[in-house]
């Protein structure tokens, strides 16, 4: 078990899927509560932990959303977001041996209620990123997110600010609840994203049923997919067909969608599934420091309780550097220091 542990740890690893606001440790957030006298629940570490990590299964993907409350409301000033976004490449670097990274973030939820602006935000995180990769080569990219549960206007207000900062940005993501906010209300501004050479990724396929995938794909067509555990569900094997030809990565996230539900145990993953199917698929850890995981613990659930081989995880940190929006040049760096076999 060390052995394999240490193998996997050592594996270096790139990763599509990472929420910012979800890389908040609890230390952080006593040390930043403190710093700005925020009225925190508790500042007693274990006190905190137990209302800010899911240790265990949730009743419905929003029950885990509002478990971000607390780690979201210490963004509250520049110096704030630097901190959590540095203490975030850090542990990426060191104790995931992450040599790609895209982050991801929703401006109106890090910020909403903050007197910080947008602007501002996206060009510190940007200048961070730059210069963490500048000193550690970390690659790295910055992906905007549009919370869905904000309502169409605040889409069309962060979809407005990721054109005219295109250049900081890797992509563009629809994220939160796609049964209540359907892809169709989205179109135009997928299609606005498109014009302006935005990549995009949409959150699909973690709830529902299949067909909400066939609908993104119809009405949005993103490039990468978000979970997309429900479109290993349609039965013919049509819409993984679609995927695969179409070159969609799924970005899977195996804890978050066993503690959100959206699949039954570790075991009934459709991880498997999409490899053998010639899917391109890549392994995130979502929201490390709320679900209490990181992508090495991802990749030991993917050895050990769904039965891929370390072949199979050479293959998806591959496919997961193919299928980064950020630059060629830096994709083929990045796939210089990923192993081949």
């Amino acid at each position: 078990m060390g052995s394999l542990r240490e193998t996997v740890r050592s594996l270096p690893k790139a990763e599509l899927h990472r929420h910012i606001e979800g890389c908040v440790s609890t230390p952080a957030i006593i040390r930043l509560g403190r710093k700005h006298g925020l009225k925190l629940p508790s500042f007693d570490q274990a006190e905190l932990d137990a209302l800010v990590k899911l240790k265990a299964p949730m009743a419905c993907l929003d029950d885990v959303l509002r478990m971000f409350a607390i780690a979201q409301s210490v963004f509250v000033s520049l110096e704030a977001v630097e901190e959590i976004v540095f203490e975030m490449l850090e542990h990426a670097r060191l104790k995931e041996n992450v040599v790609l990274l895209e982050a991801r973030y929703s401006p109106d939820f890090m910020l909403r209620g903050k007197a910080l602006d947008w602007g501002e935000t996206l060009g510190l995180i940007s200048r961070t990123c730059a210069a963490y990769e500048a000193r550690h080569g970390v690659v790295c990219g910055v992906i905007l997110i549009a919370s869905r549960g904000y309502g169409l206007a605040s889409a069309e207000k962060t979809v407005d600010f990721a054109v005219r900062h295109r250049r900081l940005i890797a992509g563009f993501d629809f994220a939160d609840s796609e049964a209540a906010y359907p892809a169709s209300l989205y179109r135009g501004l997928a299609a606005r994203l498109r014009d302006a050479g935005i990549p995009l990724t949409v959150h699909s396929g973690e709830e529902g049923d299949y067909r909400m995938v066939e609908e993104t794909l119809r009405e949005l067509k993103p490039r990468r997919i978000g979970h997309g555990v429900r479109a290993a569900d349609e039965p013919s094997g049509r819409l993984l067909e679609i995927i695969r030809s179409q070159g969609v990565t799924i970005e899977t996230n195996p804890w978050s969608n066993y503690l959100t539900h959206a699949v039954d145990s570790i075991e009934a993953h459709p991880l498997p599934r999409f490899i053998r199917a010639g899917v391109k698929a890549s392994i995130g850890a979502d929201d490390p420091e709320i679900l209490d995981t990181d992508l090495n613990k991802e990749y030991l659930l993917a050895l050990e309780r769904m039965g891929l081989e370390l072949k199979d995880l050479v293959r998806v940190g591959r496919s997961a550097v193919e299928g980064s929006f950020l630059s060629a040049d830096k994709k083929e760096e990045a796939l210089r220091r990923m192993p081949e076999h």
